[in-house]
C-alpha cells in the first residue's frame, strides 16, 4: 500500500475535530503510458459544539470533490498541461467559500474554521498547499525528516521576528493560536509550493495533535525505525506508532496522520 491515513480522538477530547482522506487515481494514455495521481488531504477543525468537526469534514470533502470533478471533466492526462499550484489555490478558495458560507448561514456554526493541508502527487512532483498549522513533512534516509510547511501561527511569527527560538515556540503557552484558517474570512490565501520527489521518499501530513506534543526529533526517530525501501514501509504500522507517540505525550488533542511513500509505476508494489 502506497498511502495510508489514520485518525485518533486522543486521550482528553470527547470529539474528533480532525478529518482526512487519501485518494489515488490511475489511468492509461492513448500511447499506453500509465499515469498515477495521488491526493492527500487533512484538516483540523475549530468551533463550538460540533462546528469544528463539520468545518474539517466540509473542507476536506469540498477539496476532494474539486479534484474528482476536475479529473472527470478533464482527465488525468490534462493535469500535465495545467498549472497545478493554480489548481490547488482554486481548490482551497472553493473549500474556504464552502466553510465560510455554512458558518454565515447557520448560527450554531458561526465562527467555525479549520486548518487545511493538501498535496497532489503526479509523477515525481508534490504540489503542496496549506492554511493553518497542520503540517507536511518529507523523510528519506539521506536527509532525515524535513518540514515542508511553515505554520500560520502566532509563535511562528515570534520565531520569524527573532523574538523566540523554535524550542521556545514549542513550549510557548500560545503555541495553539493560529493566524490563518479556512472559513473564517470570505477570502483566504494558501501557501503553495512544488516539491521534487525521489524514489522511496516518505511524506507525512499531520495535525498539531502530533506536532505540538512530540518534537520533530522524536517523530523522526519513529519514522526512521519503521522506514523501509526494498518492500516499502509498513504504513499502517507507522501511522499507529505516530499516534501512540502523541498519546504517550498526553494525547491532549485529536491526532491525524496521512502517509505516502513514493514509488514509481515501474517499481510500485
Amino acid at each position: 500500500m502506497g498511502f495510508y491515513t489514520l485518525t485518533n480522538v486522543g486521550k482528553v477530547r470527547a470529539n474528533n475535530e480532525d478529518f482526512a482522506e487519501s485518494l489515488e487515481f490511475t489511468t492509461c494514455t492513448a500511447t499506453g503510458k500509465k499515469i498515477k495521481l495521488t491526493a492527500l488531504i487533512l484538516a483540523d477543525g475549530m468551533g463550538g459544539a460540533a462546528a469544528g468537526e463539520f468545518a474539517s469534514m466540509l473542507a476536506v470533502s469540498e477539496l476532494k470533490n474539486c479534484i474528482i470533478s476536475h479529473l472527470c471533466a478533464q482527465g488525468t492526462n490534462e493535469m500535465f498541461e495545467l498549472d497545478k499550484l493554480a489548481l490547488m489555490e482554486r481548490y482551497f478558495r472553493s473549500a474556504n467559500s464552502k466553510v465560510y458560507s455554512a458558518s454565515c448561514e447557520n448560527p450554531d456554526m458561526a465562527g467555525m474554521g479549520t486548518t487545511l493541508v493538501s498535496g497532489i502527487i503526479l509523477e515525481n512532483q508534490l504540489y503542496l498547499a496549506h492554511v493553518g498549522d497542520s503540517r507536511a513533512y518529507k523523510y528519506n534516509s539521506a536527509k532525515g525528516l524535513v518540514r515542508l510547511t511553515k505554520d500560520h501561527s502566532l509563535v511562528q511569527e515570534y520565531v520569524d521576528a527573532g523574538k523566540i527560538t523554535d524550542d521556545e515556540a514549542f513550549e510557548h503557552p500560545d503555541n495553539n493560536v493560529i493566524t490563518k484558517a479556512i472559513g473564517i474570512m470570505p477570502e483566504v490565501e494558501c501557501d503553495k509550493q512544488t516539491i521534487q520527489l525521489a524514489e522511496d521518499d516518505l511524506l507525512m501530513f499531520c495535525s498539531d495533535g502530533l506536532s505540538s506534543l512530540a518534537k520533530d526529533v522524536l517523530i523522526a526517530d519513529i519514522i526512521k525505525s519503521k522506514y523501509a525501501t526494498e518492500n516499502g514501509t509498513n504504513l499502517p504500522e507507522l501511522a499507529n506508532s505516530l499516534i501512540d507517540l502523541a498519546n504517550l505525550y498526553g494525547g491532549t488533542d485529536n491526532v491525524t496522520v496521512c502517509l505516502y511513500q513514493h514509488r514509481s509505476l515501474l517499481t510500485d508494489k
